[in-house]
């Protein structure tokens, strides 16, 4: 049964990306990204969490609650604060710019040399985040599939979403995210009082998010390379830039912040009560698991939506990014062919390592010192200035040191972090040029 309901998810991605097809062929790149801005705010909600409700947040956080325990909340808990942190002070920063991706928006308020640099490590770092989806998928798949029916899934779904994302662009993919969802939430509700109906278990959970494996400098550290990606972040800024408004924006974001709260309760509620399974997540849906079938197939198909939504709009994420900010074209039937390639090498790289948390560390090792962390300080600096060559320093500076402390196991990410940081404040401090007449300049000189 589970065989066929994947068969018709299948069919009805592809479906709705050929509907979507002749509208999305005639399109700049930039309509491509953002769906023509229209989504309203339940939208932009439900697509945020499908975005982030990925590999990091179910199977990668099933793995993290062996470690951690209750602790494994925290990966999504942080989450939800910096969406709320993005939807106060950034949201309305960003959208007053006119720009369509991340890069974009700093090569309006620091230059251009900025808008490459941030533009090279985000098409770098998401290489990673986008292995780590179909890296979740694989693993999802091949346990619940006996044998080379569960690697024939996993291909035939993977080459579902890199078509659907071809072709139908974010207003595709932007819909199909809201379906899935919903139906992950399903999934996770099923499951969860399921769970809570088996009293012994329920009782002997532990429920405490702090212990003697996950400290205070633990949580600030997860705070500082995972949580500031949800302030700063392109998937993030993709549904900003998606939405009808910029009230749809932000109470879009607020919403969605107060789902990843439901979600983090609820994926940590169900690993911490399968902690013997070699994952705890997938570990539920196996033959033999104890959980009645109906509620195992719900979860099941919640959680290959939730990865197949997560990594479509990484894909288009990165994909619009070398389009307009690299090759600083405005073709969309280019973007279509990038959206091949990224994601075929991301499908290859999931066989190479099974580490779902791993490649998102090394993304975000990267990216929060070297893109981040600068842009942060920028946009919610009151004086609106930047000097580009002394921000350009930290960034470069900063990203080095977070890939080689990800390298070698050396805090050295939280030092790239501060000197980012510290080098943001004093191109701020030097800058002669007020970034508001910066940003028009810049925005003048686009292509």
């Amino acid at each position: 049964m589970f065989s066929l309901l994947l068969l018709a998810y299948v069919a009805a991605l592809i479906a709705l990306s050929l509907k979507l097809n002749d509208k999305a062929s005639s399109q700049s790149a930039a309509r491509f990204l953002t769906a023509n801005a229209t989504a309203g705010t339940l939208l932009c909600a439900l697509s945020l969490v499908s975005t982030i409700i990925g590999g990091s947040a179910t199977l990668g956080m099933g793995s993290l609650a062996q470690k951690t325990g209750a602790a494994a909340f925290w990966w999504l808990g942080v989450g939800s604060l910096g969406l709320f942190i993005h939807a106060r002070f950034i949201v309305p920063k960003i959208r007053s710019l006119g720009a369509c991706t991340l890069p974009d928006v700093l090569g309006r308020v620091v230059g251009r040399r900025a808008k490459r640099w941030s533009a090279l490590i985000i098409v770098l770092s998401w290489v990673g985040v986008v292995a780590a989806q179909f890296t979740a998928l694989r693993t999802l798949l091949t346990d619940i599939l006996p044998g080379l029916e569960g690697e024939i899934f996993f291909l035939l779904v993977a080459g579902a979403v890199i078509v659907h994302t071809a072709l139908g662009g974010q207003k595709a993919v932007i819909r199909t995210d809201a379906l899935q969802t919903l139906l992950l939430a399903g999934g996770f509700t099923l499951a969860g009082l399921w769970c809570v109906s088996r009293a012994p278990a329920f009782e002997a959970t532990e429920l405490i998010p702090f212990n003697e494996t996950f400290g205070l400098f633990d949580w600030i550290k997860l705070l500082l390379l995972v949580g500031i990606t949800y302030v700063i972040g392109p998937d993030m800024f993709s549904r900003t830039f998606a939405a009808r408004s910029t009230p749809d924006a932000q109470k879009g974001a607020v919403l969605a912040g107060v789902l990843l709260l439901f979600f983090g309760a609820a994926i940590t509620f169900l690993a911490l009560n399968n902690l013997s399974a070699a994952n705890p997540i997938s570990g539920w849906l196996t033959q033999g698991s104890p959980m009645p079938a109906l509620i195992r197939i719900a979860l099941a198909l919640g959680l290959v939506g939730a990865l197949a939504g997560s990594a479509d709009t990484v894909l288009l994420s990165a994909t619009g990014i070398v389009e307009r900010d690299i090759l600083e074209g405005d073709r969309s039937s280019r973007m279509r062919w990038l959206i091949a390639l990224f994601g075929t090498g991301s499908v290859i790289l999931a066989y190479e390592s099974a580490d779902i948390i791993g490649w998102l560390l090394y993304a975000y090792a990267l990216f929060v010192p070297g893109v981040a962390v600068p842009l942060l300080v920028v946009l919610l600096s009151k004086k609106a200035r930047c000097h580009e060559l002394i921000w350009l320093a930290g960034a470069v500076a900063g990203g080095f040191l977070g890939l080689a402390g990800n390298l070698t196991g050396a805090p050295l990410a939280l030092l790239g972090i501060a000197l980012a940081a510290a080098a943001s404040l004093l191109a701020l401090a030097r800058t002669k040029i007020p970034a508001t007449k910066k940003a028009l300049r810049n925005a003048a000189e686009e292509p």
